[in-house]
Order: C-alpha cells, then sequence, then structure tokens
C-alpha cells in the first residue's frame, strides 16, 4: 500500500548522480518518489503486510476512513462511505483524489467504481501536480495504465515538473508500459518540458538493456540534444556512468562527436570522470568511424571486415604452422618450443589486437573450416595413393559432398526467423497489454513480437527463432525451424568424414 505525497524520494532529490554541478538543477522531469511510496506512513501501518482477512482488520473496516480503505483496497467499505454520500471528486487535505489513491495500489475495481460515480480520469493533484496516470505509470502498474487509458486517460498531459507518462516509465525502467503508450500513439522522440527524450531518461536513469533496447527498436533519433544541455542521449550516459546503455547506442550509431553546449563531446565528459572503460569504448567508437587520423594499424582494427577475416583466417595459419614445425628435420626441441613460443606471440598479438566481442561466433567457425581444409588437403596428397578409389575414395567424396552441401545450408539459411511489420508489432503489443499478457517471458522487447512455444531471442544474432535449439557457433548460425534437418544432416556425415580420416591416417601408416 501507498500513501501520501508520493512525488519525492529522498535518494535522488534534484540533483544529477554523477553529474557536473551545473545539471544538478535543470535536469528536467526529476521525478522523485516519496519516501513513503516504499514504507507507508505511521498511522497507515497497522497490520501492513497482514493478510487482510485476519479478525483485527475485519473488526476494524468499519472504522476506516475512505482514503485509507481506498489505499488497502476494502471495496465494501469504499461502496458504503460513496453511497452515504461521500463525493469522489473531493481531495484530501494533500489536494490527492481517490483515484490516485486507487490508481497508485493498483485497486483496479475501484478505480471502475469512483469513475462510475464520477470521478474524473485526468484530474490534477498531489504535490507534483500530476494524475491518476502519472501516479500508475511510477509505480509500474501496467494493467492500471491500461484501464485508465481505456477511460480516456490522456498520457501526453505533463505533470509539476514537466513529464509526460512516457518519460517517467522510461527513467523508473517500466519497459513495458513505454512499449504500450509508444504502441497507443506517443512519439518515441517526445520531449518534456526540458526537452529530455525518454531515450535520455532511460540512458541516465536505467541501468539496464531495457527500455534502452526497446526505444533503439523502434528507431528513436540516438542523436537529438536536450532543450538546455544539449546533450544527446550519450552524454547522459556517460554522466551516469551507464556502462551498459553506452554500449547499445554506439552499437545504434550514435554521434560519438556530438557537442553539448559547453563544446563537450561525451569522451570530454568521460575524461573528466576518468573512466577508463567509457573513455577506452568511446575512443574505439572514434576510430571506428574514421577520426583522429588513426596510423595504418589503427585503421585495420577499426574495419571491422578485416577483423572478421582476421579471426576466420587465423586458425589457418596455426594449424599450418604446428604441423610444418613438427614435420622439420630438426633435432632440437628447443628450437621447435622457441618456434612454438613464436607461434603462441603471434596468436596473442591478433587476438589483442584484432579480435573483438564476435570472436565466439567467428573463431569457432574459423577453427572448424580449418581443421576440414587441412585434412582434406592431407587426404589428397598423403591418402590418394595409398587407398582403394571405388571403395575408400569414392564414398568418401560423395560423403563430402553431402557434407559441403548440409553444413551450407545450416550456415547460410533462415533458421526460422520470427518477422512482423511495425504495425503487427504495436498491434500485439496492445492487445497482450489489455489482456494482462505484456510479460517479457513472452514477449521480446528487442524483435517487439510475441514469442511462439520454443521460440527464443538469440543473443548472439540479436534476433526472434521459431523453436531454437541453440546458437551454433561451428556453423556461424542458429540452429532452429528453418535448418534443424540440415544440422542434423550435418553432425551425421561430419562423423562418416571423421571416421574416414581415422581410417586413412591408420592405412597410411601401415602402408
Amino acid at each position: 500500500m501507498l500513501s501520501p505525497g508520493m512525488q519525492r524520494e529522498e535518494g535522488f532529490n534534484t540533483k544529477m548522480a554523477d553529474g557536473p554541478d551545473e545539471y544538478d538543477t535543470e535536469a528536467g522531469c526529476v521525478p522523485l518518489l516519496h519516501p513513503e511510496e516504499i514504507k507507508p506512513q505511521s498511522h497507515y501501518n497497522h497490520g501492513y503486510g497482514e493478510p487482510l482477512g485476519r479478525k483485527t482488520h475485519i473488526d476494524d473496516y468499519s472504522t476506516w476512513d475512505i482514503v485509507k480503505a481506498t489505499q488497502y483496497g476494502i471495496y465494501e467499505r469504499c461502496r458504503e462511505l460513496v453511497e452515504a454520500g461521500y463525493d469522489v471528486r473531493q481531495p484530501d487535505k494533500e489536494n490527492v483524489t481517490l483515484l490516485h489513491w486507487a490508481a497508485i495500489n493498483n485497486r483496479i475495481d475501484l478505480v471502475k467504481y469512483y469513475i462510475s460515480k464520477g470521478a474524473i480520469v485526468d484530474q490534477l493533484g498531489g504535490d507534483l501536480n500530476s494524475t491518476p496516470l502519472h501516479w500508475a505509470t511510477r509505480q509500474g502498474h501496467l494493467s492500471m495504465v491500461v484501464q485508465l487509458m481505456k477511460y480516456g486517460a490522456d498520457p501526453s498531459l505533463i505533470d509539476g515538473e514537466g513529464c509526460s507518462c512516457i518519460h517517467l516509465a522510461a527513467q523508473f525502467g517500466h519497459t513495458s508500459i513505454v512499449a504500450y503508450l509508444i504502441a497507443k500513439g506517443q512519439d518515441v522522440d517526445m520531449m518534456d518540458q526540458n526537452g529530455m527524450t525518454p531515450l535520455m531518461w532511460a540512458a541516465y536513469r536505467t541501468h539496464s538493456v531495457d527500455p534502452t533496447r526497446l526505444l533503439l527498436t523502434f528507431n528513436v533519433s540516438v542523436n537529438l540534444g536536450d532543450k538546455y544541455h544539449k546533450n544527446t542521449a550519450l552524454h547522459w550516459a556517460v554522466l551516469a556512468g551507464n556502462t551498459t546503455v553506452i554500449s547499445l547506442l554506439l552499437e545504434a550509431g550514435a554521434n560519438v562527436d556530438a557537442q553539448n553546449i559547453k563544446g563537450e563531446s561525451a569522451l570530454d565528459l568521460a575524461k573528466q570522470r576518468k573512466n577508463v572503460w567509457m573513455i577506452n569504448h568511446l575512443q574505439e567508437a572514434r576510430q571506428a568511424k574514421g577520426y583522429d587520423n588513426p596510423s595504418f594499424l589503427r585503421k585495420l582494427k577499426a574495419d571491422k571486415d578485416f577483423r572478421q577475416k582476421v579471426m576466420l583466417g587465423t586458425p589457418f595459419l596455426v594449424i599450418w604452422l604446428v604441423g610444418f614445425i613438427a614435420d622439420l628435420n630438426i633435432d632440437s626441441w628447443l628450437i621447435k618450443g622457441l618456434m612454438y613460443g613464436g607461434v603462441w606471440a603471434t596468436v596473442q598479438f591478433l587476438s589483442k589486437s584484432f579480435f573483438d566481442h564476435s570472436m565466439h561466433s567467428a573463431l569457432p567457425l574459423g577453427i572448424y573450416l580449418a581443421t576440414k581444409f587441412w585434412m582434406y588437403v592431407t587426404w589428397f596428397f598423403w591418402f590418394w595413393n595409398d587407398l582403394n578409389f571405388l571403395f575408400i575414395h569414392l564414398p568418401f567424396l560423395a560423403n563430402s559432398v553431402a557434407l559441403f552441401y548440409n553444413f551450407g545450408k545450416s550456415w547460410k539459411s533462415d533458421p526460422g526467423i520470427i518477422k512482423a511489420t511495425e504495425e503487427q508489432k504495436k498491434k500485439t503489443i496492445v492487445e497482450l497489454a489489455e489482456t494482462g499478457s505484456l510479460d517479457l517471458s513472452i514477449f521480446c522487447s528487442t524483435c517487439l513480437i510475441r514469442k511462439p512455444v520454443r521460440s527464443k531471442h538469440c543473443g548472439v544474432c540479436n534476433r526472434c527463432i521459431a523453436k531454437f535449439d541453440h546458437h551454433c557457433p561451428w556453423v556461424g548460425n542458429c540452429v532452429g525451424a528453418g535448418n534443424h534437418r540440415y544440422f542434423m544432416g550435418y553432425l551425421f556425415f561430419l562423423l562418416f568424414m571423421i571416421c574416414w580420416m581415422i581410417y586413412g591416417c591408420i592405412s597410411c601408416e601401415y602402408n
């Protein structure tokens, strides 16, 4: 149960965390909760958290005033007082109406009853002059938001600090409400009274992938600046030390050179805070865009295609060098050991210089392709003359054709990507929200779709896959409804190829 004056919060007051002094009082909504939002007022604490059906409470209902009864959701007591003549539009001593109390405590049956008795759905009240919809949004009560909007509540109205509902939902991390408001027509780039967008608030206040990821999926403008400071979302993320959102914004193409009203870029702010992680990532993003006149090596490091080729090509080189050194006609294992040390040092240099986060998918694929390449080189140059063509080579070649076919289909075919148009996505969000099913366990906040049974969002490919099995790094693709049969064929023929290679090695050794 939440009680009076929910509009402030001790932990936030009006300061922007970790930001310079000039940002302290001009942050925008400064959406603050009352301490009572977490802990009810003392005179409302009686019985809080205890089952309401206990006798001690039942005896007391008849003495409760309508505000307390509304907060605890005692429908019969509220109806009794209203029928006795209490005006549902009458605010209490804190200028808060019954509809506000019902909304913040998610009492849907009371909201319906009060509106039927004439309660004004967009009545302003409380310290921040907020509507019941603002209060429900702050608390993350999606079902209440849906109910109030069905009765005509306007989510675009601003409270006393200039915030509309979508700004409140973004800064408090209520991803489902953000999705619902956008699906119902709220502008994803809507600015509050101080020019802050939902993305800016999410970047500054919410240290998790959502709702930033959801906003990016709705094609939000990542490079807009706020009204007063001209800070972009990337500036605000740096001010908050929000590394999760910084990564998302850089991947979405945020302008790392955008300057605020003082001529500061996000990198300048990171340097002021002496945050090594932020400095390195922002510098890498600048280099990737060709800024700073980088050296030839840095240009290569910044080239994503070149890095991908290095990761795929390194296993080819390493496997060859290992075999080449082992086959050298040198008796000294010390010399060979030093040569192997050189190979290790080369791999370390390539790893630190060119391997990136995609290594987990690119490197295994490179290892597989390199292994198969050198196995075929061995077969055709060392085993060919020692084995029977009809009984050994011909089945081996037939198996190889089947292997290449199934591998190619597993690698390049659609694994079962679930697709939807923009309108279909919004329609799905509204349907799920209004049926009480907009749960992130069945709704993907990245793809904005209802996830069918056995489907899953792949973190590597960043897409939802029907009948998702797993992401296989050895084929560089997800395994799902579209390529599962090819993947099974690939494993089957790969097993036979390995058996043939073992047979070839044994036959060659004894011949």
